[in-house]
């Protein structure tokens, strides 16, 4: 069989030579400065914009790679689109710290076969046409995500000149695709994003060691806790932290997931309803040593007073991803080291404990009926997701809903209507 790569040589005054090792004769992995990728591919998001097209559609090479891109990936829209922020912020922020460890490869197509010049200790050297675009076949929100990072950090630069260093560092991992048609590559998008096991929630919480709400936790994973059968033991101990759910036998009382949960809604109020497993924000002017150790105390309190509650996960809902989360809700009142977003007077813990020891958790009874369990047709009852139900969840526990307040506290006779159910929702959001 013949060498693919025998005689062949970079032409310096045509190309860039890009240090590499090479996967197979259409694939190499290499890393990039950031100014190289800016270069490489443009911002996404440029050829989605009504604005710019027109201009950039002027240019031939822009337009052939716009028209690839439209066959090959999705537009920024939902999830993709309101992503990019947040990644950028991340990026930001490790960049700014220093503290940057590298983000996944991302994957890099052009149809055009190119130069590989390998040496004899196994490294090799690509070459990259000057002027030549490449297709972001997947990574494109982590690309659109560095233009935006690249452009803070150029203002922050300007301040502070000596930052410059840092961004400059930076390397960035790309897997480059070359000599493959655009049916491979569209092919390639659909083995990355259809195909690929997606890690849940649990999982994908235990290895993050950045996240202030993450850290929390794991603090609070360390602190002691008395069971009802009088045995001491770590938090950690009653933490399922590799499945999705407790098992019905299993000693865990609740999931990582659920706790972390908890800790979200504690440390933000209701805004934490909405970032599921994401990184969170530490409030702006927040000491983060001060932050931890009052929230994993309160936190630790809410599971010591209930723990029988907690223990008893057949009988009781407290343990459910939305019960914790509006509980989070309810918490956050009570804590000193952040700010009270809540638009209601603050709270002590005492106050707190004795109004959360008033709720029925109990699955059965009809206390949560359509403000956080629904019946199957079957009668089984199931509990919504906190981003589902979280906002009626934290009225009906923190008494901001009459109605709903007086259900799970069994005061009074109530009855939820169809139209009555949506109501704890709609007033949250006015």
């Amino acid at each position: 069989m013949a060498n693919p790569y025998q005689r062949q040589s970079i032409d310096p005054s045509k190309a860039s030579a890009i240090p590499c090792l090479i996967v197979d004769e259409n694939q190499v992995l290499a890393t990039i400065s950031l100014g190289h990728l800016m270069q490489l591919v443009p911002d996404p998001r440029t050829f989605e914009d009504k604005r710019l097209r027109p201009a950039l559609m002027a240019n031939p090479m822009v337009a052939e790679l716009a028209e690839r891109r439209e066959t090959v990936q999705r537009y920024f829209t939902g999830a993709k689109k309101t992503n990019v922020p947040k990644y950028a912020d991340f990026i930001f922020e490790r960049v700014r710290e220093q503290k940057h460890r590298g983000t996944p490869p991302i994957c890099l197509g052009t149809p055009t076969k190119l130069t590989v010049v390998p040496s004899e200790d196994g490294t090799a050297k690509i070459g990259i046409p000057f002027g030549r675009l490449f297709l972001a076949v997947d990574g494109e929100t982590q690309r659109a995500a560095w233009e935006d990072a690249h452009r803070k950090y150029a203002e922050l630069v300007r301040s502070d000149p000596e930052s410059e260093d840092a961004l400059e560092n930076v390397r960035i991992p790309v897997e480059i695709h070359h000599g493959l048609p655009v049916e491979r590559l569209q092919a390639l998008f659909y083995e990355r994003n259809v195909l690929g096991a997606q890690v849940n929630a649990n999982e994908a919480i235990a290895k993050d060691q950045r996240d202030p709400a993450t850290q929390i936790v794991r603090a609070l994973m360390a602190k002691p806790i008395l069971q009802p059968n009088g045995q001491m033991v770590p938090v950690a101990s009653i933490v399922q932290q590799a499945s999705r759910q407790v098992g019905k036998r299993s000693p865990q009382w609740v999931t990582l997931s659920a706790l972390r949960t908890l800790v979200v809604t504690t440390l933000l109020g209701r805004s934490g309803l909405q970032y599921g497993a994401k990184p969170v924000p530490l409030p702006e002017g927040s000491d983060f040593d001060s932050v931890l150790e009052e929230i994993t105390d309160l936190v630790h309190a809410i599971l010591q007073q209930f723990a029988e509650h907690f223990a008893d996960k057949d009988t009781n809902l407290i343990g459910s991803p939305a019960i914790m989360a509006g509980i989070g809700v309810a918490a956050n009142r009570a804590v000193t080291t952040v700010p009270n977003t809540s638009g209601y007077p603050s709270t002590s813990r005492e106050e707190l404990l004795e109004m959360l020891d008033e709720i029925h958790w109990a699955r059965d009874g009809g206390y949560w009926d359509g403000i956080a369990t629904r019946k199957t047709p079957r009668g089984i009852t199931t509990v919504a997701g906190p981003k589902e139900v979280g906002y009626a969840v934290a009225e009906a526990i923190a008494g901001v809903n009459s109605l709903t307040s007086a259900k799970i506290r069994n005061k009074k006779s109530a009855t939820i209507t169809p139209t009555q159910e949506l109501l704890p929702q709609m007033s949250m959001h006015r």
